[in-house]
């Protein structure tokens, strides 16, 4: 069973500059240790909408007149869009002007002391192309702007003055109208609400509304809803069958409470009064609490659909940078070996044929630790190698996946690993040995049988096996 959507009644310090989420795995003196950002921007924006739910504020519900007077930067004179304008404009200050710590000083002014800033987020994208796969990851990350009635020294123009209330009708009335795609609108109906299976918007009459602005708030919220719709964004929440009360549908819900709200200010009217009770802010905290993700991409569609209903143009994408490819294995150079020295049956054999052939690479770096993996068929004769990493004075990554990947496509029988110590002592670390002991369990699932792990020093070498750390 489908439901229509019914429109019914349902300030933390920034502490840094710019900060982003992405977490990473570092070796470090042959210790595995995560890096990661101390302070989780979801968490941050969330914490500040539930403190204005409790303090009783809903602050996509907080209007603004015009976008001349919405929250924007004093330097570029560029609008915050987003979770960014609905942020800002509730933080109360009358002035729509923001700017960082570091524009104030440059514009020579300065934050009030004990002023505290408020978060402004956005998103970069970040090329990566670590394991020779390029790829496009978007980071999080946010800034800290204060308003200009938070400092000292700066000339500030004067506020815009918000439009008076003539036609504010006539204003809605030509977005309603410039809707792309629209969907039918019909009136006489005792309830609000937007049907997915007819495409339709069902409203009361204009003249059950008072005052006019309630109208247009209610019909803003449903348009809301019919951007959803597959034959335009496609929003889940609206092209997916979902029940009342469930995640998704609630989820439809705050996006469409905020499109209207954006649309409103759009055309320079206050959002309707809504019930704003006990019961329903605290279905919100409740939400905001569970899912700290929740508010910042409610307002991400929110800004989508009230951009495709004012018909704002949309920015062609980029031409994809990287495209499928055909893949093969192909070596980088040959290795002339003597017949003797190419059965690798002991740690000698291993560390003579490093000497020779790893030793000598041009991609060599004997003040750094190296790692390498040398590929045997089925008779323990070696097919190749492969310089899989190059770490620093005292550690490298060691991983399963880059250990064994041109080994599968080498089609080798078992492997043999192997790394220098650039002090030219070849005794391993506790991290060679935990190391060891992963790739033992990943070539016993990958039926490739790791034979040893060679460490090779100045003038002598360590075989791990030797040392009794291949038994079980």
């Amino acid at each position: 069973m489908r439901f229509s959507f019914c429109r019914h009644q349902c300030a933390v310090r920034a502490s840094g500059e710019s900060y982003h989420t992405r977490s990473s795995l570092l070796v470090t003196g042959g210790r595995l240790r995560k890096s990661y950002v101390k302070s989780d921007i979801y968490q941050l924006v969330t914490d500040r909408i539930i403190a204005l739910l409790e303090a009783g504020t809903v602050p996509w519900r907080k209007p603004w007149s015009g976008y001349a007077s919405a929250p924007q930067n004093l330097v570029s004179r560029k609008a915050y869009r987003g979770i960014n304008l609905l942020l800002l404009h509730a933080a109360g200050f009358a002035s729509p002007f923001w700017l960082t710590f570091r524009q104030a000083q440059e514009l020579g002014g300065r934050v009030k002391k004990g002023e505290k800033s408020f978060p402004v987020v956005f998103w970069k994208l970040f090329e990566d192309d670590e394991h020779g796969e390029p790829r496009t990851i978007p980071f999080i990350r946010y800034h800290s702007v204060f308003n200009v009635a938070q400092c000292e020294g700066i000339e500030c123009p004067l506020a815009p003055v918000p439009r008076p209330e003539f036609q504010p009708i006539g204003e809605c009335e030509q977005v309603v109208s410039g809707m792309p795609k629209a969907p039918v609108i019909a009136h006489g109906f005792n309830r609000a609400c937007y049907s997915p299976i007819r495409d339709s918007v069902e409203m009361p009459d204009r003249a059950a509304f008072s005052p006019p602005e309630e109208y247009y708030s209610v019909l803003f919220h449903e348009l809301t809803h019919a951007t959803g719709h597959p034959t335009r964004l496609g929003r889940k929440g609206v092209a997916e069958t979902n029940s009342f009360g469930s995640d998704p549908y609630s989820r439809e819900e705050l996006v469409a409470e905020m499109g209207a709200a954006f649309l409103c200010g759009h055309c320079g009217i206050g959002a309707a009064t809504i019930d704003q009770s006990a019961s329903y802010i605290e279905n919100w905290l409740t939400r905001l609490k569970n899912d700290r993700k929740l508010v910042i991409k409610a307002a991400a569609d929110a800004q989508k659909a009230a951009d495709f209903i004012l018909n704002v143009p949309v920015e062609p994408k980029a031409p994809l940078e990287y495209q499928p490819k055909e893949f093969a294995v192909t070596a980088l150079r040959e290795c002339p070996t003597p017949s003797e020295m190419q059965l690798c049956e002991t740690p000698q054999a291993a560390a003579d044929y490093w000497r020779m052939h790893v030793a000598t690479s041009p991609q060599f770096n004997p003040d750094c630790e190296c790692f390498v993996v040398l590929f045997l068929n089925i008779r323990k004769r070696i097919k190749g190698h492969q310089l899989v990493s190059i770490g620093t004075v005292d550690c490298t990554l060691i991983h399963p996946r880059e250990t064994f990947r041109a080994a599968i496509g080498m089609a080798a029988s078992s492997i043999v690993v192997m790394h220098n110590h650039p002090s030219g002592e070849p005794f391993p670390s506790d991290a060679d040995i935990r190391s060891t002991k992963e790739l033992i369990q990943a070539g016993q699932i990958l039926k490739m049988e790791v034979l040893d792990h060679v460490i090779v020093g100045n003038r002598a070498h360590f075989s791990l096996r030797e040392a009794g750390h291949f038994n079980a």
